[in-house]
């Protein structure tokens, strides 16, 4: 159905034509291709129509059974152990993203425009949302969002803190190795205790692999990492025609390692909507716990903040349709503004143990496949 047809005031044909350019716009986010619908992705992406502000969405996860057996004529039936259930949730916010059209649509009949005559408000609207989108994941896996610190953090040189960390404290290769490790044996935090291995995600070719997302600091001194130099010449490296990952450096062992940008922008506060992203990416930390792009400047030593990613790192929930309004100004209509409106939220993933947690590889309460990765970037 061609836009010059769809006209402002058919509000469903309006969602479809908003929802279309989210879509379009998707292309050019960061976590393309690592969004599904089941907890096998990064995102775990959930979306229901009938919902609202304020309405909850589940996200169920079975887990592993684990039971001991019986030997010979010991009492099997009553003794048997429940199914092992975990859940987590998030409740729906409502959210609006607005522009102002200054005299662009003066003396207009609203509800007779046809719907291209809105399409670079739709276009600066959706792409200025898939921006926003990526940056609340990234806040999410840093400990920034609503204040969520990380449950687990691993610190280049293992410093107890980023005040103790010093300038010998770059990434390395030796940290990859460590990362590796970490994941697969749920072992080796600076801060966390010992847990069950990150559950990874599989890439088109069916093998297991965990994410690593650093910032351009992080893959400068990798880069310049002697024993790195040595092997990237033999690694993987992904280029454009890797369907899964776009971004990629290189895949060493069973971790992709992704480059992310800076963080370029402002905020209002921590929550959800208030960030203003002019370019998405990982923000930076001081050893005050103070994150940078924020009203609060950063001092003493920063340390760059990485992330470790298996699959069911997150949760998006997305309620109601997308909406695009149109609001003429009071006087006589002279300006006007358009809006995308928004039923949605996201965190990341914090399990509920419905029956009990596993005695040694535990995952409740706790971030389910996010760990925080530091190096030291500098003192100011």
């Amino acid at each position: 159905m061609g836009t010059s047809v769809l006209r402002y005031g058919n509000a469903l044909e309006r969602k479809q034509w908003m929802t279309e350019g989210l879509v379009q716009s998707a292309s050019k986010s960061f976590w393309n291709g690592l969004t599904g619908n089941s907890s096998d992705s990064i995102i775990y992406q959930k979306n229901d129509l009938t919902q609202s502000k304020g309405q909850t969405v589940i996200f169920d996860y079975s887990g592993n059974f684990a039971s001991e057996g019986f030997r010979g004529k010991e009492q099997a039936f009553g003794n048997a152990k429940a199914k092992l259930k975990f859940s987590d949730s998030l409740v729906l916010e409502y959210g609006r993203y607005t522009v102002d059209n200054g005299m662009e649509f003066d003396a207009a009949t609203i509800g007779d425009m046809d719907l291209s005559t809105h399409s670079n408000s739709k276009s600066l609207l959706a792409d200025n949302f898939v921006r926003a989108k990526d940056q609340m994941f990234f806040d999410i896996g840093q400990g920034y969002l609503r204040g969520k610190g990380n449950s687990h953090v691993y610190r280049v040189g293992q410093a107890s803190s980023i005040a103790n960390m010093t300038a010998t404290d770059k990434f390395t290769w030796d940290d990859l190795v460590n990362l590796e490790t970490l994941a697969k044996t749920g072992k080796g935090f600076s801060e966390g205790s010992d847990r069950a291995p990150l559950k990874p995600f599989h890439m088109g070719n069916g093998k297991p692999v965990w994410l690593l997302v650093l910032d351009p600091w992080q893959i400068q001194d990798l880069l310049q990492d002697a024993k790195f130099q040595a092997i990237y010449q033999s690694a993987e490296v992904r280029g454009n025609n890797n369907a899964l990952i776009s971004h990629a450096i290189a895949r060493v062992g069973s971790l992709v390692i992704m480059e992310a940008g800076a963080f370029s922008g402002y905020v209002k506060n921590n929550l959800l909507f208030k960030q203003a992203v002019e370019m998405q990416g990982l923000r930076t930390i001081d050893e005050a716990g103070n994150y940078s792009g924020t009203t609060v400047s950063q001092s003493g030593i920063v340390a760059s903040r990485g992330l470790l990613l298996g699959a069911g790192a997150f949760q998006l929930a997305m309620g109601t349709m997308p909406d695009y309004k149109f609001q003429p100004s009071p006087d006589f209509e002279i300006v006007s503004e358009s809006a995308l409106i928004l039923t949605m939220n996201a965190d990341k993933t914090t399990l509920t143990a419905e029956v009990e947690d596993y005695k040694q590889a535990k995952i409740a309460n706790m971030d389910f496949a996010i760990v925080a990765v530091d190096s030291y970037r500098e003192v100011i």
